[in-house]
């Protein structure tokens, strides 16, 4: 048995290990290390400062490409990155503090990676985060600016933990320093490690094939509105230069621009950025990162070295210099880049959408005789189409609302039944400290004389005369804000796929109390009133939520009309014009009887003919869909069988009956 419990434990760990890709880990840790030794040899201060850490760059890169599995290259990577670095003494305390340091840097930098690119992953689905702005922006704070915060604060700590800095002195420039470093680095070459891998897998090339990889970079067709051969040949330019000389001539110009800039110490650094945009349009997210990385690259080697116009005899200076200028380049290159994606993107949809309209209407041309007909189709699909949208709107608008207002009317019943039982508490705790008060008084008739004037000083009388009132009018209180919290969860009372039985005036008036605030009074007009004229009316069997729409259009409607019959008043008759909605409710034959009246200005005779046409509206631009009365119609008639009805006025007003079986 023993022997059979050692094989499954030896085949449980060889499954363990299978789980690691060890080719992958160790060609991520070759890379780490390789592009560490190449910064700090290339890339450094006279004082070993780096001002660009790319290792960290690749690091974003290559998880994002291949995953958590080559996580533990990274680890390894860091490790060997920094292990000379602190295995110079030889003393065993500070051998094992820096042996500590050096794992926690790499378990730092591992964690960092880890996540800033899970972050990214999540929000985006793993998408490519150059195709659209927001990804963008996603991926420089997640993965570019969060991520590193880990690896500084984590190296810092182990610098500190080893003796390498005083953590009270220095701590808080080497974290910046390094911080700034690794989002330099992740901003440079993540990006161009993803726009490579993109390219190569949208192309279908192989690093191996490298000249025609090379002919397909220079002959990239780049889709964009702005082309630049068509900009040529309105300018009557007719040689146009082939694309190799073209990209040649953009790489020769940033060259050069970039040793004057950065090597030379002439302010002409300005001049790359229409080069940087011209990389941007005409080729595209992978040559644009290539430009990036090439003015980085030259800005670095210039600075490091004292030269260019970062160089200053204060090291932190050039530093932030140099690294602000390099983040801005390359947050320019990407946003501009994601934003030509997505118009790319938008402009092949509309092409796409030229294109079945050409096909459609080559379809029109062979069927003449019938083309009346079909546009008369079209024409009524289209406005069913913009209502049904329309509606879909308004339907949501309710949903959210009626979100919005359940949400408040559960909050606020939770402190409303702790304040109900303090409350009491309170009173009662207040009657027992009044009674022992009275208690004490019938004990001590004669107090001392202190005790006399406080009494007086706090009106000992009012207060036990004052208390229990100012309880009942807490009590009072929180009895209001129950009812408000009821009648908004009257209003958002959920429909079914069946009617429910439901009192129509508590739907009303919770209705009222959504709109209440449209009705207090304003520049132009008075307070409206709401007067409800309610008769005893039973429950019927309705969808609450449809009849909650139904009332909220209308009585809107009529708001608005009072505002506009308000606006149109001269300033004289403005304080003694009042407006009013009178809802009045009555039981009729097997029916109720709901009517709304408003006395705003009214409705002439072709107005009232068309108040329940679809999209029909006689608000601006912006201020109605028109809609609103044709939905409420359709609520009334065809879900609950009843009636709608208008009448109107000019300078009388409007009212809208509705009718409703009890027994539907």
């Amino acid at each position: 048995m023993e022997q059979i419990t050692n094989v499954i434990t030896v085949r449980k760990s060889l499954a363990w290990l299978q789980r690691f890709h060890f080719g992958p880990i160790l060609a991520t840790a070759l890379v780490y290390d390789a592009l560490a030794e190449l910064s700090r040899a290339v890339a450094s201060t006279p004082n070993s400062v780096t001002p660009v850490w790319p290792p960290d760059g690749f690091a974003v890169g290559i998880v994002l490409l291949c995953g958590k599995s080559v996580l533990p290259g990274i680890f390894l990577g860091s490790l060997g990155a920094n292990i000379q670095a602190f295995w110079g003494d030889r003393n065993l305390i500070t051998l094992l503090l820096s042996t500590v340091a050096v794992l926690g840097i790499a378990a730092g930098t591992t964690a960092g990676t880890q996540l800033g690119t899970d972050l990214f992953k999540q929000s985006t689905r793993s998408r490519y985060p150059f195709s659209q702005v927001s990804d963008t922006i996603r991926f420089l704070v997640y993965a570019g600016l969060l991520g590193p915060i880990v690896n500084a604060t984590m190296g810092v700590g182990m610098l500190a933990a080893a003796g390498k800095i005083d953590f009270f002195e220095n701590a808080l420039s080497t974290w910046l320093t390094w911080w700034i470093s690794n989002v330099a680095g992740i901003f440079i070459l993540t990006p161009l490690i993803l726009s490579g891998y993109r390219y190569l897998k949208l192309n279908q090339l192989s690093y191996r094939n490298l000249p025609k990889l090379i002919f397909h970079i220079l002959n990239r067709k780049i889709v964009t509105p702005y082309s630049f051969k068509g900009v040529l040949s309105r300018l009557g330019i007719k040689a146009i230069p082939s694309k190799e000389i073209e990209f040649l001539f953009l790489t020769s110009s940033v060259f050069f621009i970039s040793l004057s800039a950065f090597w030379n110490g002439q302010s002409i650094a300005y001049i790359l950025i229409p080069l940087l945009i011209w990389a941007v349009f005409r080729f595209g997210d992978l040559g644009a990162n290539l430009t990036a990385f090439l003015i980085s690259l030259m800005a670095i080697l210039g600075t490091v070295r004292g030269l260019g116009s970062f160089a200053s005899p204060h090291l932190n200076q050039s530093l932030m210099g140099l690294q602000s200028f390099i983040v801005v380049v390359v947050f320019t290159s990407l946003i501009l880049t994601a934003t030509l994606a997505e118009q790319n993107t938008a402009k092949v949809k509309l092409d796409r959408a030229f294109a079945d309209l050409k096909v459609a209407n080559h379809v029109l041309e062979h069927q003449a005789k019938t083309l009346i007909q079909q546009n008369r189709t079209l024409e009524r699909t289209l406005e069913e189409l913009k209502f049904t949208q329309a509606q879909m709107v308004q339907s949501e608008k309710m949903s959210a609302l009626g979100n919005l207002i359940a949400g408040v009317a559960h909050e606020i019943n939770n402190p409303i039944g702790f304040l109900n039982g303090s409350i009491e508490n309170a009173k009662e705790y207040a009657n027992y400290l009044l009674e022992h008060i009275r208690l004490y008084q019938q004990k001590y008739p004669e107090p001392s004389r202190d005790i006399v004037e406080h009494a007086e000083d706090i009106d000992l009388e009012f207060l036990e005369e004052d208390f229990p009132k100012l309880f009942e009018s807490m009590h009072n209180a929180t009895g209001r804000v129950t009812g408000i919290s009821k009648s908004l969860r009257a209003f958002t009372r959920s429909d079914t796929d069946q009617k429910v039985r439901a009192q129509l005036t508590e739907n009303l008036d919770s209705t009222i109390l959504i709109l209440k605030y449209r009705l207090k009074a304003t520049n132009h007009r008075s307070e409206i009133r709401v007067i409800r004229n309610y008769e005893n009316l039973p429950e019927i069997y309705c969808f609450p939520g449809q009849m909650n729409q139904v009332f909220m259009n209308i009585l809107a409607n009529a708001i608005d009309a009072i505002e506009e019959s308000a606006m149109e008043q001269s300033l004289e008759n403005l304080p003694t014009r009042s407006y009013q909605i009178t809802i009045t409710t009555k039981l009729e034959t097997n029916q109720i009887v709901i009517s709304i009246a408003d006395n705003a200005k009214g409705m002439d005779e072709a107005t009232i003919a068309r108040v329940f046409d679809h999209l029909f509206t006689t608000k601006g631009v912006n201020q109605g869909t028109g809609i609103g009365l044709s939905i409420a119609q359709e609520i009334v008639v065809t879900k609950h069988g009843g009636s709608i009805n208008v009448r109107s006025q000019l300078n009388q007003g409007t009212e809208f009956l509705i009718r409703l079986p009890i027994d539907s």
